[in-house]
């Protein structure tokens, strides 16, 4: 498996343009609102999610979006969803709870785990995301990402994701 320095040598010897900002450990999305980063970009949410039959979803959202779990079931065609375990998470892509991104699927070679990118993010052209360690921040551009995604044989689908109804 894969760790930090060695997916940012990767985006380097492929030449896919990044910045990167190293910073205190965050577990979720509260503590990463706390940071003040001097790299810019979309703050994303990201989700390991799994439904019974082994299939594996990692979903990217919004920052401050409350996921509709049923809704995102009806949109890529799953049956009930829940979140995977911090042993699942670790084995499929070799990273604990907090540093979960796109590029972490630089491990799961054998495919396992299907990419969802919220489409609420498409006008987005800067991203931030874990560098499979929540203790950094890399900002990638959505060409970059792409280029990424191509060079892992790891495309992404995106999909219009339900935001949970408040009551």
């Amino acid at each position: 498996m894969q760790g930090k320095d060695e997916v940012l040598k990767l985006l380097e010897d492929r030449e896919i343009p990044f910045s990167c900002e190293e910073h205190d450990s965050v577990r979720n999305m509260t503590e990463s609102a706390m940071l003040t980063l001097s790299v810019a970009g979309a703050r994303c949410k990201n989700l390991l999610l799994q439904n019974k039959k082994g299939h594996y979803f990692l979903i990217v959202t919004t920052a401050t979006k409350s996921l509709d779990l049923t809704g995102i079931a009806e949109t890529i065609d799953s049956k009930r969803l829940s979140f995977a375990s911090a042993d699942t998470l670790f084995e499929l892509l070799g990273i604990r709870t907090g540093a979960l991104s796109p590029l972490a699927l630089v491990n799961d070679e054998a495919k396992r785990v299907r990419l969802v990118i919220d489409a609420e993010l498409t006008g987005e052209e800067i991203f931030l995301f874990h560098p499979l360690e929540n203790n950094a921040s890399v900002s990638l551009s959505r060409g970059a990402l792409d280029a990424f995604l191509r060079s892992i044989g790891h495309p992404a689908d995106w999909l219009p994701l339900a935001a949970r109804k408040s009551d």
